[in-house]
């Protein structure tokens, strides 16, 4: 059992750190992404350097399917076990993030964990973008506070929401059910990290914005 984790871990990360964004960028445009616009291994970026809507999808849906894709395999081989499926969801996000192919740069984990999310419990994305959709056009119209408010935002309702609506949506056995709570928490700690660079930059951005006569 032990080996099969430990297998599950490494094929997992492997999967995360398939480099989707640098990979189109690089063959679209001739440019390294880790150069070009925020450095950042993903979507947004992807989007951005590229200047192609198209790009930026496709890197979206290939992303996505890495997290999908890894908990599937994951639940193949472990037997629908739910500790061999978090096991997936934590390193596939985590090979994203911090890419040993391109010495540790990455995303910021975003895609990938909705794929997780989709493959485990779509409760979480539910959550997220009800709480991506307040914090972008509640607290301020930015894609980055956005996201952060929906990755704390979606912890908390995680954490604090009825039993029965966790079950409801649940794509496996999860006994005692908390286990689905610390993984989300693990994977929503590796997408805060990856958003505190582009936070700090921001509110820099906005403590030197004139003030207002």
């Amino acid at each position: 059992m032990l080996v099969m984790h430990i297998a599950i871990a490494l094929i997992s990360y492997l999967i995360g750190a398939i480099p989707f964004s640098y990979l189109l960028v690089r063959f679209r445009t001739g440019k390294d992404i880790r150069n070009e616009g925020s450095g950042n291994v993903g979507v947004l970026n992807s989007y951005e350097v590229s200047d192609s809507k198209v790009l930026g999808v496709i890197v979206l849906v290939l992303d996505m399917l890495k997290g999908y894709g890894a908990v599937m395999l994951a639940r193949w081989f472990g037997g629908n076990e739910f500790f061999s499926a978090a096991l997936a969801g934590v390193f596939v996000v985590l090979g994203h993030n911090f890419n040993i192919f391109l010495r540790g740069k990455g995303g910021r984990g975003l895609a990938p964990a909705a794929g997780v999310s989709l493959a485990i419990n779509p409760i979480t994305l539910i959550f997220w973008c009800i709480m991506w959709l307040t914090g972008y056009y509640v607290i301020r119209r930015n894609v980055h506070v956005g996201n952060m408010a929906g990755t704390i935002g979606a912890a908390i309702l995680l954490a604090t929401a009825p039993t029965q609506i966790i079950r409801a949506f649940m794509q496996l056995p999860c006994e005692p059910l908390m286990q689905h709570t610390i993984l989300m928490m693990f994977i929503c700690m590796q997408i805060f990290i990856r958003h505190l660079e582009p936070m700090r930059e921001l509110l820099t951005e906005w403590n030197n914005e004139p003030d207002e006569l």
